[in-house]
């Protein structure tokens, strides 16, 4: 009863068709309509936007980010061992431990060119312990995470390398490689170009010239999507404007006909 005193129109909607019948059936009379109820007015409103959205929806694409096709050979399956030992940073590293750590770099590189890369892994992570600011010891292990397929460890030992040290190239390298093998052909382009222009490196350069194909398809890909997401938005935008409109004349013309 209050709303309909505050807005008597509400009477005549039909939601309140119980209401009006009674009032007429206890002799009373119910005020003419003057104008649409607030209430009529707010629910064609929300029809009207509800329609211009479904129209948008008719004119999406299904499925526009799973239309590319990216050629993923060599890429391997993500590595999920627990993170490698990293060392303590805060260690007050002595002449004797820095002789200590070059001579597990000098063992581990043996074992590296006898093919015993777990060996090689454990001698770098005890120069590593012993020496933990020298970023050429994470990304000699790095290298060998490469090689025995492990490309997010080799992540980890390259971010670590170039916390230390960003100017060295061969951190960047090795990340690009590790995320090659990931398929993150973005990032892979990133690291090897950057890699190339801190030292000029053939390795990397080959490299670079088969991810970064696959980058700029993903990059155009990407930049087509958002296009048409924004003149999808645009479209959304005007459609909901024009058909506002449209309600609003039909609404003048229904009030000019009373």
């Amino acid at each position: 009863m209050k709303m309909c005193k505050q807005d008597p129109s509400v009477l005549h909607t039909e939601e309140m068709r119980f209401l009006r019948e009674w009032v007429e059936s206890m002799g009373g009379k119910i005020p003419p309509a003057t104008h649409k109820s607030k209430l009529e007015e707010n629910t064609k409103e929300e029809k009207t936007v509800k329609k211009a959205e479904e129209n948008i929806k008719t004119d999406e694409p299904s499925s526009e980010e799973s239309d590319l096709e990216i050629d993923n050979e060599g890429v391997t399956d993500p590595d999920t061992d627990a993170p490698q030992e990293m060392g303590a940073e805060s260690v007050e590293i002595t002449e004797e431990m820095l002789d200590q750590a070059n001579d597990k770099k000098v063992a581990a590189t043996d074992a590296l060119n006898e093919g015993e890369r777990q060996k090689a892994i454990d001698l770098f992570t005890d120069a590593i312990k012993l020496n933990p600011r020298l970023a050429v010891l994470y990304g000699k292990r790095a290298s060998v995470f490469i090689k025995l397929q492990k490309p997010n460890a080799a992540i980890r030992d390259c971010d670590r390398a170039i916390e230390i040290n960003p100017d060295s190239a061969q951190p960047d390298k090795w990340r690009g490689k590790a995320h090659r093998l990931l398929g993150h052909w973005e990032e892979a382009a990133h690291d090897l170009a950057l890699a190339c222009k801190l030292d000029y490196d053939e390795d990397a350069s080959a490299m670079l010239k088969e991810v970064q194909p696959r980058a700029q398809e993903i990059a155009e890909h990407q930049r087509k999507y958002e296009q048409k997401r924004e003149e999808r938005e645009i479209k959304g935008r005007t459609e909901r404007v024009k058909m506002a409109r449209e309600e609003h004349e039909s609404a003048q013309r229904e009030e000019e006909a009373r």
